[in-house]
């Protein structure tokens, strides 16, 4: 099942989707190639045959020539790099593209654990040259990404167990002369709130929470009957099942991925009982449950076993 756009579609219906419509349910397709690289291409073994990356991306709707120009972007980036095992062409993950998905790991794959208010803050402030103005961009546009609130001028906070990040981004942009990063905790009397709307957009963000629930809470009760007949006489094919699992699996981690990162993980003190991040994050870890095995069993069909168990050639 596909979970379309409620205002677009109107309604969702647990049919079977042609690729094309596939295709009109990629929410971010900017980023679902390197998506599937982390979750495909690395569970089985960090390489893929050229056939593989081509013969998936076409699941959603993309042809051999997009799928060879997103293996042709990624190879210039660095993620992939050309190696044949026996006589089969295949790419593997490069180094970049391997600690940037673990990176990734601790934030995407669960919701933000909410921090405790009395652990304080990850204040960092910044005084970037002109000379330097593309870094102090990237730098703000990284962190912010990252679920860093803009409170100030050059200056940006997060709950306090960010600042490790924080330093890691200053030294990866080469800005430590220019940056500094505090724990910091409120004086007395000081509105917190006030802080928070001034970093965040709360309303936005809690937004996007339930939509993601509205949209993917039908999506887990039709795999959940999906699965639960499959059981039964006269089940759907085991393959169309499995290609349908492999669809929706990664349709859902496109939808979802981003949420996290913006989510910083606020004290609960500041977030209301109606906080939506918590369900949201434990539909998606739901839905991974389930899709994930019959995804990469529809998935491994693509890889020949002499090639996965083959020394590069």
């Amino acid at each position: 099942m596909i979970a379309s756009d409620p205002l677009e579609m109107g309604t969702m219906t647990p049919e079977p989707s042609a690729a094309a419509t596939v295709k009109k349910a990629i929410t971010h397709p900017n980023t679902l190639f390197p998506e599937f690289l982390g979750l495909v291409v690395r569970p089985m073994g960090q390489w893929a045959p050229v056939a593989a990356m081509v013969g998936l991306m076409a699941e959603f709707g993309y042809d051999s020539s997009n799928a060879r120009a997103m293996v042709a972007r990624q190879k210039n980036r660095g993620w992939l790099v050309a190696e044949k095992r026996g006589r089969v062409r295949g790419y593997r993950l490069g180094v970049e593209a391997v600690e940037r998905l673990a990176a990734s790991d601790a934030y995407v794959w669960h919701p933000r654990e909410l921090a405790p208010l009395a652990d304080g803050w990850a204040l960092v402030t910044f005084s970037v040259p002109e000379a330097a103005r593309a870094k102090r961009n990237l730098l703000r546009s990284r962190l912010n990404s990252l679920g860093f609130g803009t409170v100030g001028p050059g200056a940006l906070i997060a709950p306090a167990r960010m600042i490790d990040v924080a330093q890691g981004v200053i030294a990866d942009y080469d800005l430590k002369q220019f940056a500094d990063v505090f724990r910091a905790h409120l004086p007395a009397g000081e509105d917190a709130h006030a802080l928070i709307r001034r970093g965040w957009d709360l309303t936005a963000m809690g937004d996007d929470y339930r939509a993601f629930i509205a949209e993917y809470r039908p999506v887990l009760q039709f795999w959940r009957d999906r699965l639960a007949a499959a059981s039964e006489p006269d089940p759907v094919p085991d393959t169309e099942l499995s290609r349908e699992a492999f669809r929706d699996y990664v349709l859902a981690f496109n939808r979802w991925r981003r949420l996290p990162l913006k989510d910083p993980g606020l004290p609960s003190d500041l977030l209301g009982p109606d906080w939506a991040g918590r369900e949201a994050g434990e539909l998606f870890e739901a839905l991974v449950l389930l899709l994930q095995e019959p995804a990469l069993r529809f998935a491994r069909q693509y890889w020949p076993e002499e090639a996965s168990a083959g020394e590069p050639g």
